[in-house]
C-alpha cells in the first residue's frame, strides 16, 4: 500500500544548505519508487520512451498538479529527499523529477535561469507499528537566486 498524503518527515541537513536560498515555497509528495531519467531508445517502429518510465513521470505530473503546490515567481532551488528507497544515482533521479515539473507546468523550465540548483538524497524513515513505510520523493522548492563570486578571492591563480 502506497501512501498518497505527505508523510511527516523530520530530516536533519546533513550538509549546509546554499546561503542563497531565502524561503521554503512548496513541498510537493510524489508517491512511489521514482524512475532515474531515462534515454529515448530506438524501436521497430521510431523513438519511444521506456514504458515503466513513462507511467511513472504521468504519475508525478498528475500528483504535482493535484498538489496545487504554489509556484515559483523567478528562480528557484530544488531539493529531492528520496524515502525509503535507494536504485538509480540521484542526479538521474533529480533530472526525472524535473522533467516531471516541467511537464506539469509547475516550472517554467530547467535552465539556470529557472533553476538555479537541484540536489538529490536518500533519506530513511522509521516504520511506525501498524503504519506502511512511506516510499516516494519529497519535493522541495525554495526561493533562491543565482549566487555572485567576488573574483578577487582567486586571484592567486593569475
Amino acid at each position: 500500500m502506497e501512501l498518497t498524503t505527505t508523510p511527516a518527515i523530520v530530516a536533519r541537513a546533513t550538509y549546509p544548505l546554499s546561503p542563497t536560498l531565502n524561503d521554503l515555497i512548496a513541498t510537493i509528495w510524489l508517491p512511489g519508487r521514482a524512475m532515474g531519467k531515462a534515454r529515448p531508445r530506438l524501436g521497430k517502429y521510431g523513438v519511444f520512451m521506456p514504458k515503466n518510465y513513462v507511467q511513472w513521470k504521468s504519475g508525478a505530473i498528475l500528483q504535482t498538479i493535484r498538489s496545487r503546490a504554489p509556484q515559483p515567481e523567478k528562480a528557484c532551488a530544488i531539493e529531492c529527499l528520496f524515502v525509503n528507497f535507494a536504485s538509480s544515482d540521484s542526479d538521474n533521479l533529480t533530472g526525472s523529477v524535473l522533467d516531471a515539473l516541467v511537464d506539469a507546468n509547475y516550472l517554467r523550465g530547467d535552465s539556470s535561469s529557472c533553476v538555479v540548483s537541484s540536489q538529490g538524497r536518500f533519506v530513511k524513515t522509521k516504520k511506525k507499528r501498524n503504519q506502511p513505510k512511506p516510499i516516494g520523493v519529497l519535493v522541495k522548492v525554495y526561493d533562491a537566486e543565482i549566487e555572485e563570486i567576488d573574483f578577487k578571492v582567486f586571484s592567486d591563480f593569475d
